[in-house]
């Protein structure tokens, strides 16, 4: 028997094991009334951090515009992923997306640059592109900011 203890100080005694308690209720046995309580507390803490029409709307028109000049430019696709999708990002979290092309990655990569390059220098544009970084990793990416 292997003592997993070893070289632990003697004032640190093992956590006992917990006594097996009982199984879990099934949940039809569970009334209705018993129920209600639960599902408020839990509807409470998801309307607290789900995100907002505002968050929502936001992020969906800088999506929209990323796809559309990526689309009109490099002729890629580009799909979110992630969070955002799921609606688990916090509030000031990123948007993660990705884009599929005819190029190589490498490539598609560097045209998708170039563009958001380009773009950081428009005044005219509908959103301000700032940062943009060519990350080269086993996955290429590209961190901009879009404000």
């Amino acid at each position: 028997m292997v003592d997993n203890h070893q070289g632990c100080s003697p004032a640190l005694e093992p956590v006992p094991k917990p006594e097996s308690g009982p199984p879990n209720p099934d949940p039809s046995s569970i009334s209705p009334d018993a129920w209600d309580p639960l599902e408020a507390a839990a509807g409470a803490v998801v309307g607290r951090i789900q995100p907002r029409a505002p968050s929502e709307n936001r992020r969906a028109a800088v999506i929209a515009y990323v796809q559309g000049l990526l689309r009109c430019t490099v002729g890629c696709q580009v799909f979110p992923f992630g969070s955002v999708p799921l609606k688990t990002y916090l509030p000031d979290g990123d948007i993660d997306l990705t884009a599929f092309g005819h190029s190589s990655d490498e490539i598609l990569a560097k045209q998708v640059q170039a563009v958001l390059e380009l773009e950081e220098t428009r005044k005219d544009a509908a959103f301000e592109v700032k940062d943009v970084q060519y990350i080269h990793a086993e996955v290429f990416h590209l961190m901009f900011f879009v404000l």
